[in-house]
């Protein structure tokens, strides 16, 4: 075999292990997980149980969260394979490598075939992006369409071309049908800020005012719009664009976030185990921003940044729709961003994995939560042998590659990152999963028994329960004799003191996971 040869099949066999182990390894092989991943696969089930391929509904209501795009590739794999974990992570997969191979070909055309591949082995194994593509989610879907509309702008900007511009209002459509408004607004900002620098805004406004990729647009859209007006009336559009865009970004939901320095601790927590490179890169940032490129990417990083920063709902996957260009950064400059001292985050994470049962297990004893502390309680069940021997393998996996002579700082922070990427999605994975899904899943299980009764969640929203027992859960304020009741550890009480004559037989207890029937005829008191 040729030198030609082998490092070429060195170099496609590093990138097909680094899609594959990302984003398909053991996509099968844990339950799907609350809130986001139940939601999104609940209402495709009730898409394909109604027939409805128009508008989606989640345990019976209309459900505006998002737009349909992800739903209908979930739909196909379910039609295509059955109702299943793989069949709903499935299109996320997809998505996924699909991002990634956009990526690496935008990396061999502006850069070269090196470049390309450490784009690629450093996105896969970057922790939030393969969380993404395991998940149930429009995420993915999101960030390819957001990374195919960068870079198309940036090659518009190269070469101006109508193709090209009507490509970008392509992507820019499929975004939108994807997740909504942030598939436009993003790309809007990050081109405007970029050609006004470098006064070039008659330009941007030409391509942003372009005639044939509105009509391209709005061709792609509409269809879609008047069916979901169809089926939902305006109350999709104020649902969705008011709130669940402009209240989401002006209100904290849900609990999650509100603070200006969320994400100055979540990014390098999301770019794990390359975190460290984001520091160096930014000590030289005003070096590396000469090059129009290096400036255009990081302006994307930016404007995301402050985007999700400013917002009252703040996740950390939000702020991986600007970190594309920063990973491609990071294989660009790789000679110059990694630095041994940047071993450390890696290092730490591992350290963590490995007392991780006993942070938990801390955490179980300081919660107020009586679902929580019964949850947590169950720790040394679900940890056992194999977690513990896998963490302290990783971490000393870890301590050997950082010691190994031969290898650059670049290979070593990648080789890490498959050790990171194998070892969450195989064991830290199933701790988590073992501890919140699978009771949920195992509740789901009895109650699809009790099929002829009537089966209602109070004061819990877990959906992946009625994706398990096959069939719509409603909630109910106030349950009534008869029902069987899903619920948690803290709702139950809460019902025994509103009821304290009620007969209420426990069906299942696990994690603090309840399924009670209630037996006598006395309704449940409402004041």
């Amino acid at each position: 075999m040729t030198p030609t040869r082998q490092n070429n099949l060195l170099h496609y066999g590093l990138l097909f292990a680094a899609l594959f182990l990302a984003f398909f390894w053991n996509i099968w092989g844990f339950p799907l997980f609350d809130l986001d991943e139940g939601a999104f696969s609940e209402a495709t089930r009730e898409m394909l149980a109604n027939n409805n391929f128009a508008a989606t509904y989640l345990d019976g209501e209309p459900r505006y969260d998002k737009p349909i795009l992800s739903y209908w590739f979930q739909a196909l794999s379910v039609s295509l394979f059955n109702l299943s974990e793989f069949s709903l992570r499935l299109p996320s997969a997809i998505a996924s490598c699909c991002w990634l191979l956009v990526c690496y070909r935008f990396a061999l055309t502006q850069w070269n075939k090196t470049t390309a591949l450490y784009a690629v082995l450093i996105m896969a194994n970057t922790l939030w992006i393969s969380i993404i593509g395991k998940a149930a989610i429009a995420d993915a879907w999101l960030n390819l369409f957001l990374t195919l509309t960068l870079l198309d702008m940036w090659r518009h900007w190269q070469q101006p071309q109508r193709s090209i511009l009507l490509r970008v209002y392509l992507w820019m459509a499929l975004g939108l049908l994807a997740k909504g408004p942030v598939a436009v607004l993003v790309p809007l900002l990050v081109s405007g800020i970029f050609y006004t620098l470098q006064g070039e805004w008659r330009r941007w406004l030409a391509a942003i005012f372009y005639l044939p990729g509105w009509v391209l647009l709005l061709a792609i859209l509409t269809p879609w719009l008047w069916l979901v007006y169809q089926d939902q009336g305006i109350g999709f559009f104020q649902g969705f664009l008011l709130d669940h865009n402009l209240k989401r970004f002006s209100d904290t939901r849900e609990g999650h976030g509100g603070k200006l320095w969320y994400y100055l601790f979540a990014l390098p927590l999301v770019l794990l185990p390359f975190s460290a490179a984001l520091f160096t890169l930014l000590r030289q940032l005003r070096d590396v921003c000469k090059d129009l490129l290096t400036l255009y990417l990081m302006i994307w990083l930016a404007v995301v940044f402050v985007l999700v920063s400013v917002s009252g709902t703040q996740l950390p996957h939000y702020v991986v729709y600007g970190i594309s260009g920063l990973l491609l950064l990071f294989a660009h400059y790789r000679d110059r961003v990694f630095r041994r001292w940047g071993l450390i985050f890696p290092l730490m994470f591992f350290v963590l994995m490995v007392a991780l049962p006993w942070l938990l297990v801390s955490a179980a004893s300081q919660s107020h939560k009586l679902y929580e502390q019964e949850m947590l309680a169950r720790v040394w069940e679900v940890v056992g042998t194999p977690y513990i021997v896998a963490s302290i393998i990783a971490l000393l996996l870890t301590l050997v590659v950082m010691w190994l002579p031969k290898l650059t700082l670049a290979a070593k922070f990648v080789a890490i990152g498959f050790v990171q990427t194998l070892f969450v999605f195989n064991f830290f994975i199933q701790v988590m999963a073992g501890l919140q899904q699978q009771p949920v899943q195992e509740a789901a299980a009895v109650a699809r028994q009790q099929s002829n009764k009537s089966v209602v969640a109070y004061g819990l929203h877990m959906p992946s329960f009625s994706v398990y027992r096959d069939a719509i859960t409603p909630k109910q304020k106030f349950p009534q004799p008869g029902d069987v009741i899903f619920t948690d550890a803290d709702n139950l009480i809460k019902l025994q003191r509103r009821n304290p004559d009620a007969e209420l037989e426990l069906l299942f207890d696990k994690g603090g996971i309840k399924l009670v029937e209630w037996h006598n005829a006395k309704p449940m008191v409402t004041n």
